[in-house]
């Protein structure tokens, strides 16, 4: 059974979120540098190849061929099966059930990870659990989300796509675009987490800052617990609201004078609550003593470890209770938004240990009517303040663009890059043969490689289709002469289903009523062809008459007819045959005589590949022969058999071949596609054009099936 395989596109199924200190939630794509290549690391050629200007022609192959199979060392042949990634523990690796992220065509043409999926939840991570904050109004149940990208933003940004980054670093990339969202975390209450208007001796205030009910309670966002220590309106004016939230890796409450051991991260921490005020603490850490602290506050140690004050108890009377409750390991979080009313735009801002988080902004959504304060939702939206490009095995939290990793609120989880997923592949290659000449190779409809000459250089910016003397026949309406390449596709089937052949018409015997008469041909991917022909009826009475069907080649499951060119009478007479197999060439009317005339039927044949492809070759003048690659799609264009596309379809690929005024071919890209050099390969050469004098170009197009994701 034929083994059938898209050529759709690479698949970039390597990103996800990490939960740091958890288990990875990512996508486990397989990373290209597993391949035994000394020479290939993380899917790229690490070493670097020069060649002279002054270097022979077969130096400068040599070298190419070298580059272009370190380039793809980290590639599968086509008949292998890729490899499947999934992501374990607290983990979602991007990707539903029906989508897959594709990798993206430069800056335009492009599938983000809003495409795949608006948000992911409690269904697609733990530590998006759902929750309750309780306090004395009551309980506050809420859910958690992060959007990916954030709500209502455009598809600029979240794809994968391969790209120089700002170090000069050639490959693939998960890219962010500088101002565009990485994200948004919502946290949204299903009943309103409600405070009362208090001044500051909790006696309810219609002016008053302190929203006392919904200080003190805890509460859980992505998977990080926190307390609220404080909770104020930033003005008497109302609809304002700043909240602190301490959270750290250790929580306790201590006596005045109380001498405690903690331990963290590994290390000892002894810890002295020195001195109580009614507002106020004061501790000694390993010798080291705080600034006074007040509820809310934090002080960084020498070693970085923060300390941060929730709670102060001075109980005023003999024998009264001295106390604090503090975190040790304490992150310290604002969020600030000056008008709760306006749930559109960002009014509020994040910080972080007092420090102001640029591209992290704060939407909370609630009501006040200066007696009760409620809020509904508390949004964090996290932009990118610069181009973040994150490298395969990368980690966005790494990203050397990225000064401030808080951004990524609660610093509780990391979005990870794996690289791209391990798929069988078909190449096809545009290839130098010497300076002069360029073979298209690929794999025929019996899987067979055929090098078929495409284009060769006879004179001063003058090209042959095919190579010199030997013209390639890829129209019905072409007479087909001795030593000829012509194609061969059944256009019956279903476009990708097509099996092409590539033939080289070899001889043929003149009539000869008392011996064989045979046409011979050499299949450029298998066994050279030998077939009977017979006189056509039409032409049993006019001996030599031109038009009759002489023979049927049977190929790949196929008939092709074979109809005579020139007079049957001479050895090698030119040919003509029913190339796309639909049982005729193109005839029209039937001449006085009753002999068939044949039609101008400028149809040009497609080549499809082994998996699929489609290659259009065309030679619109005597110096240019254009070579196009398409991959076919039934919900798009329809008469294919299958949907090798799921979001993006590839831009065809175009290339050009020309001669030059020293006889020389020379190839150009269409400029539809942005061709990148892979790190490390470069290219020396005299002229500009974009690959290279002639001995130097190899073009390899490298197909991956997504059937195996």
């Amino acid at each position: 059974m034929r083994f059938k395989k898209t050529i759709k596109r690479i698949s970039a199924l390597g990103v996800g979120a990490t939960m740091v200190g958890a288990t990875i939630f990512g996508a486990m794509a397989a990373d290209l540098s597993n391949y035994p290549n000394q020479y290939i690391a993380d899917g790229k050629f690490t070493g670097v190849l020069v060649v002279g200007d002054k270097a022979a022609a077969e130096d400068v192959i040599g070298v190419s061929d070298i580059a272009v199979s370190l380039q793809f060392a980290a590639t599968t042949p086509a008949a292998a099966a890729g490899s499947t990634v999934s992501a374990s523990g607290d983990a979602w690796k991007v990707g539903t059930s029906t989508k897959m992220l594709e990798m993206s065509e430069g800056l335009t043409n492009t599938e983000t990870l809003r495409n795949i999926t608006t948000y992911i939840d409690d269904s697609d991570l733990d530590v998006l659990a759902s929750g309750t904050v309780s306090n004395s109004k009551g309980d506050a149940p809420y859910n958690q989300y992060l959007y990916l990208l954030g709500p209502g933003t455009g598809v600029s940004s979240g794809f994968v796509f391969y790209e120089e980054d700002d170090q000069d670093v050639t490959g693939d990339f998960l890219y962010f675009k500088s101002g565009d969202e990485i994200g948004r975390y919502l946290l949204e209450f299903t009943t309103a987490l409600e405070s009362d208007v208090d001044d500051s001796a909790g006696a309810a205030d219609t002016t008053g800052l302190y929203l006392t009910d919904i200080e003190d309670v805890d509460m859980t966002m992505f998977g990080k617990d926190y307390q609220i220590v404080q909770a104020r309106r930033t003005s008497s004016s109302g609809n304002n609201v700043k909240l602190i939230l301490m959270g750290g890796a250790v929580k306790d409450t201590v006596l005045e004078g109380t001498t405690k051991t903690y331990t963290l991260d590994g290390k000892d921490y002894e810890l002295t609550l020195d001195y109580v005020s009614a507002t106020q603490a004061k501790f000694t850490v390993n010798g080291e003593t705080s600034r006074l602290l007040l509820d809310g506050e934090t002080d960084k140690l020498s070693d970085g470890t923060t300390i941060g004050v929730s709670e102060v108890l001075y109980q005023a009377y003999a024998g009264g209770v001295h106390s604090s409750t503090f975190f040790l390991g304490a992150q310290k979080v604002e969020l600030k938004d000056t008008d709760i009313t306006n749930v559109d735009s960002n009014s509020g801002n994040l910080k972080i240990d007092d420090n102001a988080i640029a591209g992290a902004t704060v939407i909370i959504e609630g009501t006040d009517d200066n007696t009760t304060f409620k809020i509904n939702r508390i949004h964090v939206n996290m932009t990118a303040d610069d181009d973040f490009y994150v490298p395969a095995n990368g980690k966005l939290s790494e990203n050397p663009e990225l000064d401030e990793p808080e951004v990524l609120f609660t610093s509780n989880w990391d979005v990870e890059y794996r690289g791209l997923s391990d798929q069988p592949i078909e190449e096809v290659k545009i290839k130098t043969s010497g300076n002069k000449k360029y073979n298209l190779v690929f794999l025929d409809g019996d899987g067979k490689e055929v090098s078929l000459p495409l284009a060769e250089a006879v004179a001063a910016s003058q090209l042959q289709f095919g190579e010199k003397d030997k013209a390639l026949i890829n129209r019905e309406n072409q007479t087909i002469t001795k030593n000829d390449y012509v194609i061969l596709s059944d256009g019956t089937e279903n476009r990708g289903d097509r099996k092409t052949y590539i033939l080289q018409y070899k001889s043929a015997d003149k009539t000869d009523p008392d011996g064989a008469q045979q046409l011979k041909f050499k299949n450029l991917g298998g066994d050279d062809i030998t077939q009977d022909w017979t006189v056509a009826t039409s032409l049993e009475t006019r001996t030599g008459d031109v038009g009759g069907k002489i023979a049927t080649l049977r190929i790949g499951g196929s008939d092709y007819l074979v109809y005579n060119a020139s007079s049957i009478k001479s050895n090698d007479f030119g040919i003509l045959i029913d190339q796309d197999a639909d049982g005729k060439v193109a005839y029209s009317n039937s001449n006085s005589a009753g002999v068939p005339k044949l039609a101008n039927n400028s149809n040009a044949l497609n080549i499809t590949t082994w998996s699929g492809m489609e290659i259009g070759i065309m030679n619109y003048t005597s110096n240019a022969v254009t070579v196009t690659f398409k991959t076919p799609d039934n919900t798009r264009e329809g008469g294919s058999t299958e949907d090798f596309v799921e979001t993006l379809q590839a831009t065809d690929l175009v290339f050009t071949v020309t001669a030059d005024t020293n006889t020389k071919v020379d190839l150009t890209d269409g400029g539809n596609v942005a061709l990148k050099t892979p790190e490390g390969v470069t290219f020396h050469k005299n002229d500009t054009d974009l690959f290279g004098t002639p001995a130097e170009t190899e073009i390899v197009i490298s197909f991956y099936d997504e059937k195996y994701q």
